[in-house]
């Protein structure tokens, strides 16, 4: 992941592990599933003040896209 987008190394870990129980959950679309992810998360990081809740907002997001 391009670290650039995030505060710190615990911010980006639980995106990582996001991606990693939505690929797990879906094998056959990792690709698919980490480039939406990031899509879905870019916009909405440097918007957000409280950034704690991003990844469940970002993993309904793209699990709708599945």
């Amino acid at each position: 992941m391009a670290t650039t987008i995030f505060k710190n190394e615990l911010e980006e870990k639980q995106h990582e592990e996001a991606i990693r129980t939505l690929c797990q959950e879906y094998p056959e679309k990792q690709k698919f599933i980490r480039d939406s992810y990031l899509d879905t998360l870019k916009p909405m990081i440097f918007d957000a003040q409280i950034r704690t809740y991003l990844s469940i907002f970002v993993t309904r997001k793209v699990k709708a896209l599945l």
